[in-house]
């Protein structure tokens, strides 16, 4: 999560080292497209009541093999978890999922195993003032984890000290594909992408979204990728028309995103994570930077219609 500058208020709506390469660099569009009149994927959204888990911040999600959601966030110590059999009334677990870390993306591998993607930074204070890397660690059972070390290391990469807030996604063909953000120069301050065989040693592919931060992605029964991200201007990179909020896109080859819609208004809305918790039903969980103490609320998307225009 990166915090955003002041803007104004929009109309409410509803431990080895990695072996990264880098791929040849791809022209970024300055600006991401503006909302689509005629969106190829169309999704109602509707803010669900009520909060979903207290004193908790950037969450992501994953759904148990027994059926039951699994949260993991940032809390005292590094990433923690919590357990729900609904998705909306989440316990605690007890004890620290990853120490020192923050912001979690939990994937899991063909194998059955966990792995977590997570930040580790210097100190606080935007790009310039700490450096961020992104790592990784291992489980049998979400719950222990054993590190596995830097997987991207972003003063030896573009991304000029700052690879922060991970995505992970497992592909069809069985490889990896971490979103995050980057400050380089050829993405200004935004989304980027990194491929992987292994899921351990990324090739950085290039930018994906300037300008907005905190990726969220999952597969759409489509086979389309619908990436949830919050507009962040900064002073490297406006986007045009994107008032503060969360933001949806939709691509086919997970690269290449378009049809831009708002999902959720309000400045401080950020790191949305999305899971689908029945056909054609998702559920965003979101925390608001403004919330003392922090919180973790959810609004809940229909599928209405993934036709290709």
């Amino acid at each position: 999560m990166t915090t955003p500058p002041a803007a104004p208020e929009p109309s409410p709506v509803i431990p080895a080292s990695p072996q990264t390469t880098t791929a040849p660099a791809r022209t970024p569009t300055a600006t991401p497209q503006p909302e689509s009149k005629e969106p190829a994927v169309q999704f109602v959204w509707t803010v669900e009541p009520g909060v979903c888990f207290e004193d908790a911040a950037i969450p992501n999600i994953l759904r148990l093999e027994d059926g039951r959601f699994r949260l993991y966030y940032g809390g005292p110590g590094g990433i923690l978890s919590a357990i729900s059999q609904d998705g909306l009334s989440f316990t605690k677990e007890a004890g620290v999922r990853v120490s020192g870390g923050n912001d979690p993306a939990p994937v899991r591998l063909k194998d059955g195993r966990i792995r977590m993607y997570y930040k580790v930074a210097t100190g606080s204070g935007g790009p310039g003032q700490a450096v961020h890397r992104i790592f990784s660690a291992i489980s049998k059972d979400g719950l222990s984890f054993q590190d596995e070390g830097i997987r991207i290391d972003s003063q030896k990469t573009p991304d000029d000290g700052w690879a922060s807030v991970p995505e992970a996604i497992l592909l069809p063909d069985g490889k990896v594909r971490i979103y995050y953000v980057s400050d380089g120069a050829d993405v200004g301050h935004g989304i980027v992408s990194a491929i992987s065989e292994d899921g351990l040693n990324f090739t950085r592919e290039g930018p994906v979204l300037p300008g907005f931060v905190d990726p969220a992605v999952i597969r759409l029964p489509s086979g389309e990728y619908l990436m949830l991200a919050v507009a962040l201007p900064t002073p490297k990179v406006r986007p045009i028309g994107a008032t503060p909020g969360i933001y949806s896109f939709t691509s086919k080859d997970g690269i290449n995103f378009t049809n831009r819609q708002l999902v959720l208004a309000g400045d401080g809305n950020i790191d949305p994570a999305i899971i689908e918790i029945e056909t054609g039903t998702y559920r965003v969980y979101y925390w608001n930077a403004m919330d003392k103490p922090s919180v973790i609320r959810s609004i809940n998307g229909k599928l209405t219609s993934s036709a290709t225009p």
